[in-house]
């Protein structure tokens, strides 16, 4: 009986919004038809085709047609779908774009300075504004003053693959108007100026009040303009905030150091200020407290702060098997094993006892914990 009374149940007819929920699961905004051809087409998100759509509208088949024309365009210049999709939600504006006569052209243009695939694609989508940007007024003028900065096309290519928003900067209001300040008011020689753009092309975006804050961040660590690392420490400290900076200060002073001594770490190796705060405090908590060095022998050799904790404890692990078994490289000094290349460390602590002391590369690859150097005493 129950189960014949399930059949007849299964037949009676359902309510009719049921069964307009069931066989046309629509919303308003599917039924759009730019929304539409935005998720199925551009491969948008529903929100993101949604809010793209506020600004274009495909309601005829000769905009769906236009709109087509644009992505084949992007593709045959390299574009895959993910570049097209990107360059479509930040830019919705180019599906309705001409084709032949607002995008070919400075898509040829960047071709013709050296920029194709993958970076002209991947340029494009970072920045996709620069297909509405002006050849003669704005591209023309950009790529003329790079190549003159940095002395050819090439090199621009290359600073572009580091930067590739640079593309957006203004000749005029920007690039024309850095250049000057650091050569003029901070007294970087020309050829640092080239340098410093050609390692951080994002220096030619920054205000004039920040240019100025990084120059004196480097001076304060005793670097003047002119001398060998001022260029590779402006491009470091350029990539942090002011603010940033000084809770760096003061969580190395926090840890013990000298603010000269966090300047002289600064000065000879300036990546251990770009470390996470989490980082710092882990490795120097590790090298004074397990592995028994000095804060003097942090800031003689700063490139110890930036190797991976995993490093430290396997290397300390096989110079303790090296002093177990009174090997002579294992009292060898830590701070310059510790920042040894890996090759090289492999040469001269591990390959010549592998096989007489299978500990060591034991140790090396991690099975054997470091337990600090006071056990053995």
């Amino acid at each position: 009986m129950l189960p014949a009374a399930r059949r007849r149940l299964c037949l009676l007819p359902l309510p009719l919004r049921h069964f307009t929920a069931a066989v046309y699961p629509t919303t308003s905004a599917t039924a759009d038809p730019t929304v539409f051809y935005l998720q199925s087409t551009c491969a948008l998100s529903p929100t993101a085709a949604a809010r793209a759509a506020d600004s274009i509208r495909l309601a005829s088949p000769e905009s769906t047609a236009q709109a087509s024309a644009v992505l084949d365009l992007l593709r045959r210049y390299g574009f895959t779908d993910a570049h097209i999709s990107a360059t479509v939600r930040k830019f919705p504006i180019v599906l309705v774009s001409d084709p032949v006569k607002t995008l070919q052209p400075k898509l040829d243009f960047l071709a013709s300075v050296g920029i194709n695939t993958p970076l002209l694609p991947r340029l494009v989508s970072l920045s996709p504004i620069v297909l509405h940007r002006s050849i003669q007024d704005h591209l023309a003028p950009l790529f003329e003053s790079l190549r003159e900065l940095l002395g050819s096309n090439a090199r621009v290519v290359t600073a572009l693959h580091h930067m590739p928003f640079v593309v957006r900067c203004s000749p005029n209001s920007t690039l024309n108007l850095v250049l000057p300040v650091l050569r003029d008011v901070h007294g970087l020689p020309p050829e640092d100026v080239s340098k410093l753009v050609a390692v951080h092309p994002g220096v030619i975006m920054q205000a004039p009040h920040r240019l100025a804050e990084i120059v004196q961040a480097v001076k304060d660590a005793g670097i003047e303009p002119g001398e060998p690392m001022f260029v590779h420490t402006f491009a470091i400290l350029s990539k942090m905030k002011t603010h940033t900076l000084e809770r760096k200060y003061a969580l190395y002073q926090s840890l013990g150091f000298q603010k000269d001594s966090v300047a002289l770490m600064l000065r000879r190796y300036a990546l251990a200020m770009a470390i996470s705060e989490d980082k710092i405090k882990e490795n120097v908590g590790f090298l004074v407290g397990r592995a028994g060095l000095s804060l003097e022998d942090i800031v003689t050799y700063p490139s110890m702060l930036v190797r991976s904790l995993e490093s430290h404890c396997r290397r300390c692990a096989v110079l303790a098997v090296l002093r177990k078994e009174e090997k002579p490289e294992g009292n060898h000094r830590l701070a310059v094993v510790l920042v040894t290349t890996r090759k090289r460390f492999l040469q001269a602590y591990v390959q010549p006892y592998q096989n007489e002391i299978p500990d060591v590369f034991r140790a090396f690859n991690g099975e054997i914990p470091f337990e600090g150097f006071s056990v053995l005493e």
